[in-house]
Parts: C-alpha cells; structure tokens; sequence
C-alpha cells in the first residue's frame, strides 16, 4: 500500500515521475466495457497496487471492485477518472482530500464541448490549483513501457528513445502504432487534451532531461486558456532542448482554429509567434502527420548520422523512376549533383546500361558484386551528404533475394561507416505480404523504410536541418 501524501509539494519532474512509473494506480468509474483501457495496465505484469472503483461492477477481469474511493488508501500515485462530467468537480474533490498525486481526467464535455464545459473546467482549474496534477479532460492518457503503464493494449511492451505529448487522443494512438510498426519504440507517451493544468512545455521539459529520451515529439494545438505567459514559457523550455525536437501544429488556417477550440478548447496562435521560435530555437517544424512519422523514424534508425550537405545519391532500378524521383527531391530542396570524374568513368567502366551520373540507375545487377561496388564509389565523394535508395517488394523471398538483400546491407553498412544517413523507399504494392515480410527484415536490420521518395527527402530534410541548427 502507499503511504500517505503528506501535502508537501513536489517538483512537476516528481509528479510526472508519479504518472509515468506509478507504484499504484485507481480507475475511478472503472468499466469492463473499456477493456482497452483496464488491459493496457492488467496486459503488461503492473507490479505495483491497482484499484478498481465501480457503482455497478463488483469484479473487473478478476480484480475485486471497490464500490466508492472513500474505500481507498491515501496518496495514491495516479487516478483515471472516466466520470459524467456532473460528478467530475466531486470526484476531483475526493482525489484532492485523499492526497492522490496525479489524475488523468479521461471524462470530456468540458471547453470543448459547450459554453457549461467552459465553466467546469474553470472550476476544476481553481479546484486543482497547487493540490494535485493533471493532465485533461479530454484526453487517452500516458504510455510509458518501462513504467508498464499504456491506456492501449497494442502498443509495443519494448522501450525505446522516442518521447510524444500530444493535444489529441486519436493522433496519439495512430501515431505510436505506426510508429511500432515501423520498428519505433517509445520512452513516454502523453495524450492531455484540454490541458487545464500540466502542458506541453510541462512534457517538453520533462523529455529534455529524461536520460531515457533522445527524441521528442509533439502535437500541438493552441496555447491553453489558463495561461497567460505560455507563449513566453515554451520559447524558454526550447532554448533550453537539446535533442532533436518535431513539432507539428495544428489550427493554421481559420477553420482549423475553428477546428482546435471545438476539440480541445485550445487557443489559436499568430503565425508570426512560431516564425520566431523557429528561427530562436532548435525545434523542427513538420507540416503534415506524415512527415511526423516519417521525421521520427529517421531520427530514430539515423542516431549521430546528420548529413553535412544538402544532397544525395540517389540509388534505382528506372530510368523512368530516375526522372520522376529526381524531380521531387529538387522541388522538395535537395540536390542530386552529379558524379564528378574520375569517379564516373570508374563507375561507368562496370556497368552496360543504365547511368552513374546521379541518379545511379541500375537495372538487373542488384544480386551481381559489382552493384554494391558502384554504390560505394559514389558514397565516398565528399558533397553527397547520404543516400536514398527505392527498392520493391518481390514475389518470392528466396536465394535469388536473399543474394539481393546482401547487397543491400552492403550499401547500407558502407553508408554508415562514411556518417552519412541511408534511407529506404518500398513503396506499396499489390504484393502485400511480401511487402510486410521485406520491411519486417529492413527493419529487423536497422534500416529506415518510407512508403515513397518523396516522403524519405522530407526526412532527409529534417536531418540535416536539426544537423545545420544545433550541430554546425
């Protein structure tokens, strides 16, 4: 059981500390109905005290239901609360006056929601005031594989270097699965919503000294309404980062702010605030989800692997894909300069159709020795600053690919002795499974895969922007 809170106030870094590796935890308004939400904890071996409030349920999965939290031992680390959002101020009142430490306030209805929402959340703002921490309403909950906490029962039980707060539930959940599914894995996750109280900055904060970060990630919707120096704290907590950083913002344009206040009552910001912190600090912006996915899968298999130029080699098996491809990595921002002699001749002198120039487009010699040879050739030249490589999915994955996938190793093994980045296309495929089984073996292998091109450039890009920012 655990002792009691004796009202002392901690550091946010403790309290955080208190969500993420909780040694007890209560579900208030517990539900077997949300199974997703009970088995996230039950799947994962939770060794510490978990409790179970419920009205209706007397046994959830096997574990005895308390019927009231009056039931409960004080100074509990972390309360769910998935209550009608009547019963919300009362039950606050009750996690206050047992010494809970920290609350994840599951229950919407509040801003979001309606004018009466408003009213509630900032009552419950003044209610929490310098008592308790939360983060809500509105919002999925934390993930922390180490702390064998997940409000999913899909996300990966492995930990790794990524670290994620974001506004939204449902970005949140898609993200972390894409991401595992990519060969990502995750240090901390945090959904928070309406932010009433813990914040963004709380997190980034938090994530820049965590030694079990490397990475950070964000979404981000507007500042919150109980505030009023956000903008002037968050500038301050990204002065102070030095890890990598993708922030993706949300609520640009005026119906997306439309958008941002109907779904977390967040508050729009000036565009000309965030040209400012970009340029002042070390965040990266992304402008799409994809490229938050695919910027976090590039960090995360490209450790210490910034390019110092702003180019590549680009490595296919299409003249017609040599053209297409080449156009996109010039419109994105990327150069693609040719091979300069001698290396050229020395490169043409193995080859008996295709081109060397840059793009190097090499048809049928992917299983010959000579082809991860050539690649190397041009990997070595001083103003390539990595490689970008589009392969596909085979029908069969036997001797012939396996001979094929050798040389692919090769390339990328050589790629990263030079610290330079190697980045992989595959794209879709009507091979479907053997699509799934190729990225299965990249990934197994280090390598970072992206569905196109032009998807991986932008990775690139964002390479070498945090390389220009921070480590030039």
């Amino acid at each position: 059981m655990q002792g009691s809170n004796s009202g002392g106030k901690l550091e946010t870094r403790q309290y955080l500390d208190k969500m993420f590796y909780p040694k007890s935890i209560a579900m208030i308004e517990a539900s077997s109905k949300r199974e997703w939400q009970v088995k996230g904890i039950l799947n994962r071996n939770y060794s510490g005290d978990i409790y179970f409030v419920s009205k209706i349920e007397k046994e959830i999965f096997g574990i005895e239901c308390y019927h009231d939290i009056s039931e409960l031992p004080d100074g509990i680390d972390h309360a769910i609360i998935a209550v009608n959002r009547k019963k919300l101020k009362e039950i606050i009142k009750t996690c206050i006056e047992k010494k809970f430490y920290t609350l994840h306030i599951f229950s919407a209805g509040a801003a979001e929601f309606d004018e009466e929402g408003v009213k509630l959340e900032r009552e419950i703002q003044e209610l929490i005031k310098n008592k308790i921490r939360a983060i809500g309403p509105n919002c999925m909950g934390v993930y922390c594989p180490e702390g064998r906490i997940s409000y999913a029962p899909g996300f990966s039980e492995k930990s790794g270097r990524v670290a994620f707060v974001s506004q939204s539930g449902d970005i949140t959940t898609q993200y972390v699965l894409n991401e595992n599914h990519y060969g990502v894995n995750f240090s901390k996750v945090a959904s928070i919503g309406n932010s009433i109280d813990l914040k963004i900055i709380d997190f980034i904060d938090y994530f820049n000294s965590d030694e079990k970060t490397e990475i950070i990630s964000i979404y981000f919707e507007g500042f919150s309404r109980y505030e009023q120096e956000e903008g002037k704290k968050l500038r301050n907590v990204l002065m102070k980062n030095k890890k990598p950083l993708l922030l993706l913002r949300g609520g640009k344009t005026d119906q997306g702010k439309r958008a941002a206040a109907s779904h977390t009552g967040a508050v729009a910001t000036d565009d000309r605030i965030w040209r400012t912190l970009y340029k002042q600090t070390n965040a990266l912006e992304v402008t799409s989800y994809e490229e938050l996915l695919d910027s976090t899968i590039a960090f995360n298999y490209c450790k210490n692997l910034y390019p110092k130029v702003k180019s590549v080699v680009l490595i296919v098996w299409s003249g017609g894909k040599a053209v297409l491809t080449t156009d996109q990595l010039i419109q994105i921002g990327i150069d693609v300069p040719e091979i300069k002699e001698p290396t050229r001749s020395k490169m043409k002198e193995m080859i008996s159709i295709g081109s060397v120039k840059n793009p190097l487009d090499l048809p049928w010699i992917g299983r010959e020795g000579k082809y991860p040879e050539i690649c190397k050739l041009s990997i070595e030249e001083e103003y390539i600053g990595g490689v970008i490589l589009e392969t596909g999915a085979w029908e069969k994955l036997d001797e012939r690919f396996n001979t094929y996938f050798e040389n692919l190793l090769k390339i990328f093994h050589y790629t990263k002795q030079q610290g330079k980045p190697f980045l992989l296309s595959l794209p879709h495929s009507h091979l479907y499974q053997q699509r799934e089984e190729y990225k299965n073996k990249l990934v197994e292998n280090g390598i970072p895969v992206f569905p196109t091109v032009s998807r991986a450039a932008k990775a690139f890009l964002n390479l070498f922007e945090f390389q220009r920012k921070f480590l030039f």
